[in-house]
Formats: structure tokens, C-alpha cells, sequence
């Protein structure tokens, strides 16, 4: 009798603990009563000086043939000197959010767009982004992706006269005088051969990218797989080092490798997705290479600004719930590293 009761109390346990570390997974983000983001995050006002970044949260889901589509990838950096880089535009559904959080933000002009690959939950508000916004020039991959979503980003590059350029690995380019955006990879003739419909290959494709200010640095590489992490800490060791990161490909398994988490080796990582993709690459993060991490699909928009210093001024849209895997939340969704 004592035996059963020792084993319903230990599976209540284990019942409690399991259900704890899933919460984050199921539990929904509720946005400011008039449906508008929190100024602290989007607020502009002490970036002059700075390098600061803003992974924005976009959200929702959509159902194509067999597969659904999670929210994706949109990252906004403010150089010191106050221009806007867009990298990626999310999907086409997600226009209304990014467009929204860039008016909080005062943007009126976007200086540089980067789209790391052509998959349309990195450029589907691109058509919409710059029918509204004046865009300076435009930076993209190598690969030509036969889709409608792809042909329409050439198309509204060509209307709008913008200039385009294709980066390959040793490219670089300035964002600003201060802040330097350096290529690391694909290669030139790396597309040649490869199916042009291939959805693996266009993510192996995406624009690896080291952006320096001073001593600070981050790291953005779209969603390129373990093979192709692999390479890169093998071609490129030390040099990868960043201290701040977007996961790859949406912190699912397919990438982020313990060798290439270890290469880059950040202080903080965000992951831009509907949903936390994989607790396994989430414990990577966080427990092995303790690095502060933080998800969009809980923490909201994430906002890391930096003065060169090495030092990172980090706020989040909402306050995440308390686990035990993913770390507790500061009160206010400020953190200074």
C-alpha cells in the first residue's frame, strides 16, 4: 500500500514537471487592450549611437498542400547613425504586423533590405513592404527559386528601379560608416546545378552574415542546415564568433549544431517562430552554452541594442511565462548583459 501510494505521488511529480516545461509550448501571449505594441521595445529614442536590432513577432499559421507555414523571419537594425536594414520580410500575411511595428517605430525609409533566401516566410511581405516603404537598395542570395512568391520580389525590384545586388562569401558591405556586414557564404557557382525548386537547396543558400560594430557583434544566417553549419565552422573556426544570434532555420533540429553553437559561441540567441520548435536545441542554448535566449513566439518582439562596448541593452515585448528550460523572465522584460 505504501509502495503504491510512493509511486502515485512520483508520477504526479513527474506529471507536474512535464506539464510545467510544455506550458510555454501551448499558452498564448495576450497584446496591449488597443492591439498595439509596448513603446518600450519599439521606442527609438536612445538608438542614436547604437547598433540595435529588433527580431519582430509576427504571428499565425497557414495551411499550403500537406504543410503548414509558421510566422517567420523579420529583422529590423538601426545603425548608429540612425538607417534602417530590413533582413527578410516574413510571410505575405504578416505585412500588417511588420507595418505596424515600424510605424511605432518612426521608420520611414528602409536604407538596405537583405533577403536572406526566397522562401516566402523570409520575403512574402516584400511586394507590400515596398509598395508602402522607399527602399534603398536590395541584397539577396543566388538562387533563382522557381515560385510565384520569388518572381513577384524580382518583378517589384524592377518596378521600383531599386538597385539589386547578388553577395557571395568574401562580400561585404557598410551599414552606415561605422557598422560592417561581412558574407560568409554561399559561394559563387554554388547555386549552378542545383534544382532551382529545390527546398532544401534554397535553404543551404541562405546568406550567412557577421554584422561588427566596434567590439559587438551579430550573426544571422537564414535557415541553412547542420551539413551547411558544418562547413562553415570548419572553413571559417574562430572567425564565426558573435555575441548575439539568430537561431538557424527557426531553432528547429535540422540546424543548430552543438560545433557550430559552440563556433559562434553567443551571449544571447533569438529564435523567430509562431511556436518554440524544439526543446532539445532550446537546452543547447540555455543550459549547455548559456546563452540567454529568447523566442518570439513567447517573449514578442526582442529589441538587443549595443554601444560597440561588447555590452548588450536587451528588451522584450511580453513577459514570458516562468520554466525551467527557457529561464525566468526579468520583471520588466530588461536585461543588461
Amino acid at each position: 500500500m505504501k509502495y503504491r501510494r510512493a509511486l502515485r505521488a512520483i508520477s504526479l511529480v513527474i506529471i507536474v514537471l512535464i506539464l510545467s516545461c510544455t506550458t510555454v509550448f501551448a499558452s498564448s501571449v495576450t497584446r496591449d487592450s488597443d492591439g498595439t505594441y509596448t513603446s518600450a521595445v519599439l521606442n527609438t529614442s536612445k538608438d542614436a549611437g547604437k547598433l540595435t536590432a529588433r527580431f519582430l513577432c509576427t504571428t499565425g499559421s497557414q495551411k499550403v498542400t500537406n504543410d503548414v507555414s509558421y510566422a517567420g523571419d523579420c529583422t529590423v537594425y538601426t545603425s548608429p547613425e540612425g538607417l534602417v536594414m530590413v533582413v527578410d520580410a516574413s510571410n505575405s500575411w504578416n505585412f500588417n504586423e511588420i507595418d505596424l511595428q515600424l510605424q511605432q517605430m518612426g521608420v520611414d525609409t528602409i536604407d538596405i533590405f537583405v533577403a536572406s533566401h526566397p522562401h516566402g516566410d523570409h520575403i512574402g511581405s516584400f511586394v507590400e513592404l515596398a509598395s508602402k516603404y522607399k527602399i534603398g537598395r536590395v541584397y539577396k542570395n543566388s538562387h533563382e527559386y522557381t515560385t510565384n512568391t520569388y518572381y513577384s520580389f524580382l518583378a517589384k525590384i524592377q518596378e521600383q528601379n531599386i538597385p539589386c545586388e547578388t553577395l557571395y562569401t568574401g562580400d561585404s558591405f557598410m551599414f552606415g560608416d561605422q557598422v560592417l556586414v561581412k558574407i560568409y557564404g554561399p559561394d559563387k557557382g554554388e547555386e549552378e546545378g542545383l534544382n532551382a525548386g529545390s527546398f532544401m537547396d534554397s535553404n543551404d543558400l541562405s546568406l550567412a552574415m557577421k554584422i561588427t560594430y566596434k567590439d559587438s557583434s551579430f550573426w544571422t544566417s537564414g535557415d541553412i542546415y547542420i551539413t551547411k553549419e558544418m562547413e562553415l565552422v570548419e572553413r571559417f573556426g574562430d572567425e564565426l564568433k558573435a555575441d548575439v544570434m539568430k537561431m538557424n532555420h527557426h531553432g528547429y533540429e535540422t540546424s543548430n549544431s552543438k560545433e557550430f553553437i559552440e563556433a559562434i559561441s553567443p551571449k544571447v540567441a533569438v529564435q523567430m517562430h509562431s511556436l518554440i520548435t524544439s526543446k532539445t536545441v532550446a537546452m543547447k542554448y540555455s543550459l549547455r552554452h548559456k546563452a540567454l535566449t529568447f523566442y518570439t513566439g513567447q517573449d514578442g518582439t526582442v529589441s538587443i541594442s549595443t554601444s560597440g562596448d561588447g555590452k548588450y541593452d536587451i528588451q522584450t515585448q511580453y513577459i514570458r511565462q516562468i520554466t525551467n528550460i527557457y529561464g525566468k523572465p526579468a520583471v520588466d522584460g530588461h536585461y543588461s548583459i
